[in-house]
């Protein structure tokens, strides 16, 4: 265990290093910058510099102030500017849509501004496809983005903080366990099915396929999605699912700054499930006996004894799980240091930062040979240096990795909440004396025992490692076309882990109910443990994986304004990525990956006010057959400013700005289901072929079939998209607001409409199905507003809506209509319709035949509808009772408040059309638990159940039944157990104070130092009461997710 906390050690040690070398080589470069500059006198000099917005375009036309002189320039068209200024003077540079920048002259003669566009305004700088930056106002396809700031909080994985801050895209976070508690994300829902991919494609400066959760929010510096054809065309069959695109943040040429901060947190469940206690537990797994015809299993002298205040608790087990398993909270920690700055022909961005997080879940403070604890931890390292090698030649090269460490029981972490939420709470005790391991034989396997899974089953880490690299090469080629330009890119992205487990299965004994103690006054386990070969000795296992990814990338782009009222764009790509896992065994798995894009890209604007653009992705990869390798995919889009007309004046002064954009093209999404999947894959079978039927037929020896061959390729998306973008109160209100609708084919699915006469083994594949989508999605903003003295108030909110509609799949032909996925939901659930509880054995006997479903229902079980009227409840009466877990709404809305230095801001997140459907133990309890209806425990809402003394129709469970098979009329899919989960949350709050200018602080280099307090998952409003909501689960077997409340500093130098 020492070894193991060295080498991380010494893995962080290296990044340390990495880290520190980069801060003196980029000192080293502000000293040399600094050489001359140093020489400036006190008088009054010239001072230069070029002024550009966040993202690096250049700004012409910006108005240079010296507030002391009043002297007045404006930047050229290139984006310098020269004015005469004496040490000690305040110059501020302004531009419209852009914050004023106001610095101090001191001895730098050559600065390097840069503007940030005030959010929303129509100089916002979007990225789109391949990087391309463009103005809002000549945006024609539909782009959101989100202010980066909003996603810096103390999290493990950036996905979580996506849902509601941006327009068109869904996220739900599926468990809490640390450093595993990403979100899935969709960008305009779920287009797809079958198994198909449906999460958007991720590119991180430049590079395809990364992970957004690898990186810091800190260290991000924009955050776009790209969401219709024509903004997504270019990446051919990979863009139908959307794109997220995301930049870090790279350094200037002004003075070095170093920002450094620090977070730590308090962590705890934002949802406990609640379970019955011992004495809930007894009563009513008697009744589910009684009522089952079996006879109760405890007596009530064996209730009292379990329930005294003085009982024997090794002899009578009354344990409350959750307490004995978790901690009341955890924590977790968050730490980062950053510099940035360089001179003008060399900038650099360095950061180095360290977040760590416990689990809930205890440890053994007894346990000395090994940790068990669960515990993630990781280092993040970003360096980005750009240079600038001649007047017209760059250079850039980004690193950026990690290392981290998960560990956790060898059991682990999930499974034992998991044990500790279902477990009887009077079956054994949590352990004997001598911590001895406790439990029941069943077999030679011992019941769950959630303390053993904690503090006797070893551990096991996982180590992950990572370094993602990019150099590009940037050559301004106007000295031979006005306006062109090309670049090279070259990436390798390199991660490997490793996965080490420790377990062990101890010896379980179990207390003799009949004798428990021996004549000496020990505990009488029998003398023979529960499993045998238990032993106390950890036995070693460990797997490793590897991916490798490679990409070399070209672009040829042109901008140019001719004259004043044309503005002409044009863009020319090459992209050929690879991909491998060196650590597979497989011939198939262990072959790289290659795909192969050429993309283009022309826009013509006129006036400000019309925007043309073509859009066009050809792209390929050999995982499709020969004849359907390579696809075009076409999306032209059109924009009109009609604002800028002439006919719209009068009404200027209630819209200030009115946008119309439509766009109409294809884009393709990937899924072939296997490597290679158009080969047929024909092995030899020991098995052979069986000819005749029934038991007497013979096999023969012959050959497998384990793939048929088809012409496969990619699912095709026609998506056409209709927006407004409108703002009104002087530019301070503003909409964006899009309609879309697409329409999917040639979707790869596994066949299942061949019958079995046709006599194959396996189901072909194809290219046949086809769904159809449509929805909207909006924003609106108001950008911070003066409500009273150095007091502002900002508001931003979005809702994101999408459906989809099965239209053909594989499937074979069903007999009623009703039963027919073909206009349904993709993600939709098939069941019974419950018309209620059964009130007496007359209603029974005069109602359809339920006894196919299971057993002989009685009053207090669930009746279901009969669909097709034939007297009889079977599969024939299964239909769609819910749509799925999936939302259709997602909504968000934030405030912030600033009144001098003092700032605060909350934001809440929700959703609607969202439903989960009970299962297991959640719908039958001392029936359907994991951990057999003798083990298992039940939920504590158990009390709300229909019996015969309290007959309530509207009860939450219908008649108790014990055993597998004792209710299973109730334990089948139906809408008795659909139930919403739409909720509304307080994602967060964060209130702070800025301390600026005072006299220690200058006398430490200090700029500005920030305390602040963040809340994250604070509480939430939802119908659903016995999880949280987001979890992805039936039955509550997930890793809670968790709330946090913390206390950070931050300090600027």
């Amino acid at each position: 265990m020492i070894a193991r906390k060295l080498l991380f050690k010494w893995r962080g040690g290296i990044f340390y290093g990495l880290f520190c070398l980069s801060l003196f080589y980029a000192g080293s470069l502000r000293a040399q910058a600094d050489s001359s500059s140093n020489q400036a006198v006190q008088q009054n000099v010239t001072v230069t510099g070029t002024v550009h917005d966040n993202l690096g375009a250049i700004l012409g036309g910006v108005t240079v102030t010296n507030l002391n002189t009043g002297k007045v320039v404006l930047t050229s068209g290139s984006g310098t500017f020269s004015i005469a200024a004496t040490q000690g003077d305040s110059l501020k540079a302004t531009y419209i849509g852009y914050q004023d920048f106001v610095w101090r002259f001191t001895n730098n003669l050559n600065e390097n501004i840069v503007l940030s566009a005030i959010p929303g305004s129509l100089n916002d700088v979007v990225v789109t496809g391949f990087g391309q930056r463009q103005k809002q106002m000549s945006v024609v396809g539909a782009v959101s983005s989100v202010n980066v700031a909003e996603l810096q909080h103390p999290v493990a994985n950036m996905s979580t903080m996506l849902a509601g801050r941006i327009a068109g895209l869904i996220g739900v976070q599926r468990s809490g366990l640390p450093g595993s508690n990403s979100a899935d994300i969709w960008i305009r829902g779920i287009q797809s099915f079958g198994g198909n991919p449906s999460g958007p494609l991720i590119i991180i400066d430049g590079v395809l396929g990364r992970n957004i959760n690898d990186y810091d929010p800190e260290d991000i510096q924009s955050f776009s999605i790209l969401k219709d054809a024509s903004a997504t065309a270019m990446y051919g069959s990979q863009g139908a699912n959307g794109v997220i695109l995301i930049t870090t943040k790279r350094g200037s040429s002004a003075k070095a700054q170093i920002m450094g901060q620090y977070i730590e947190g308090y962590t705890d469940f934002t949802k406990l499930p609640k379970m019955a206690d011992a004495g809930t537990y007894l009563k009513l797994k008697d009744e589910a006996q009684i009522a089952s015809g079996i006879a109760p299993q405890y007596s009530q002298a064996y209730i009292d004894s379990t329930l005294s205040p003085t009982a024997d608790h090794y002899v009578y087990p009354n344990v409350d799980w959750f307490k004995q398993v978790l901690n009341n909270h955890s924590r977790n920690r968050k730490a980062n240091v950053s510099a940035t700055g360089g001179s003008e022909n060399t900038q650099y961005y360095v950061s180095l930062d360290y977040y760590d997080e416990t689990s809930m879940i205890k440890t053994d403070p007894n346990q000395t040979l090994y940790d068990a604890s669960t515990i993630f931890q990781r280092y993040n390292f970003t360096s980005n240096v750009d240079m600038k090698w001649t007047k017209t030649t760059k250079f850039s090269l980004s690193l950026a990795g990690y290392i981290s460490e998960f560990n956790q029981p060898g059991n682990g972490a999930t499974s034992a909440f998991i044990n500790a939420m279902n477990a009887s709470p009077v079956l054994v005790p949590a352990y004997y004396p001598g911590n001895l391991r406790a439990g029941v034989a069943r077999g030679n396997t011992p019941s769950p025992n959630p303390w053993t899974d904690v503090a006797m089953s070893g551990y096991s880490n996982i180590y992950d490692a990572q370094i993602n690299s990019v150099a590009v090469l940037q050559q301004d080629l106007g000295f031979w076309l006005k306006g062109l330009s090309a670049s090279a890119q070259y990436s390798f992205d390199n991660e490997s882990i490793s996965n080490n487990q420790r377990t062990m299965n101890r010896s379980a004994w179990y207390v003799n109910q009949v004798q428990p103690y021996n004549s000496d006054g020990s505990l009488n386990y029998g003398g023979v443990p529960q499993n045998t070969g238990g032993s106390d000795n950890l036995v070693f296992a460990q797997s490793n994986s590897s991916n490798r990814r490679n990409s070399f990338q070209a672009i040829l782009n042109y901008d140019r304004t001719f004259g004043e009222d044309h503005h002409v764009t044009g863009m020319l790509v090459y992209l050929q990525t690879s991909s491998m896992d060196p650590t597979q065994t497989s011939y198939l798995a262990y072959l790289p990956q290659h795909m192969q894009n050429y993309a283009g890209k022309v826009a013509y604007t006129y006036k400000n006010k019309y925007t043309f653009e073509f859009n066009l992705g050809y792209n390929g990869s050999e995982d499709y057959a020969p004849s359907k390798r390579f696809g075009w995919f076409p999306a032209p889009g059109v924009g009109w400013v009609v604002s800028n007309e002439k006919f719209f004046k009068p009404l200027s002064g209630i819209f200030q700005y009115f946008k119309l954009r439509y766009s109409n093209g294809l884009s393709g999404a990937p899924g072939t289901g296997a490597r290679f999947g158009y080969a047929t894959l024909v092995t030899t079978d020991a098995n052979g072929y069986t000819f005749g039927s029934g038991t007497s037929s013979q096999a023969y020896n012959g050959v497998n079939i384990s793939q048929y061959g088809a012409s496969v390729g990619w699912a095709i998306a026609h998506t056409q998209d209709w927006g407004w973008d409108f703002h009104t109160l002087n530019d301070h209100l503003q909409f964006v607001l899009d309609y879309w609708y697409s329409h999917r084919t040639k979707v790869f699915l596994t066949r299942s409409d061949f019958p079995n006469y046709a006599g194959l083994q396996y189901q072909p594949v194809g290219n046949v199905g086809v769904v159809n989508a449509s929805g909207l999605d909006g924003q609106v903003t108001l950008t911070p507003i003066n409500i009273g003295h150095n007091m502002t108030l900002g508001f931003n909110g979005t809702v994101t809506y999408s459906i989809n509609s099965l239209q053909k799949n594989a499937l074979p032909p069903v007999r009623d209509p009703y039963q027919s996925p073909i206009g349904q939901y993709t993600n939709y659930v098939t069941g019974y319709i419950a018309e209620g509880l059964f009130t007496s054995q007359a209603e029974i006997d005069n109602s359809a035949d339920q006894s196919g479903v299971g057993g002989n229902p009685r009053p207090g079980d669930l009746k279901y509808k009969d669909l097709n009227g034939d007297g009889v409840i079977n599969q024939y009466d299964q239909t769609k009772i819910s749509n799925g877990d999936v939302p259709k709404w997602i909504f968000g809305a934030g405030f912030n408040y600033t009144w001098g230095n003092f700032y605060a801001s909350v934001f809440f997140q929700g959703n609607l059309g969202s439903y989960r459907t009970l299962s297991d133990n959640a719908r039958s309890p001392f029936n359907g638990s994991s951990l057999g209806a003798d083990d298992g425990n039940v939920f504590a809402i158990v009390t709300d159940r229909w019996t015969p003394d309290n007959p309530n129709p509207n009860a939450f469970y219908p008649r108790l039944g014990f055993g597998p098979s004792a209710n299973n009329n109730n334990n089948v899919n139906s809408t008795w157990w659909v139930k919403s989960i739409a909720f509304v949350r307080l994602k967060t709050a964060d209130i702070g104070y800025n301390i600026k200018n005072t006299k220690w602080m200058k006398s430490m280099g200090m700029r500005n130092l920030q305390i602040y307090f963040d809340g994250l998952n604070l509480c939430y409003w939802s119908p659903f009461k016995l999880w949280d909501p987001e979890l992805n689960t039936g039955n509550g077997n997930v890793y809670p997710n968790t709330r946090n409340l913390s206390i950070g500093v931050r300090a600027n130098f």
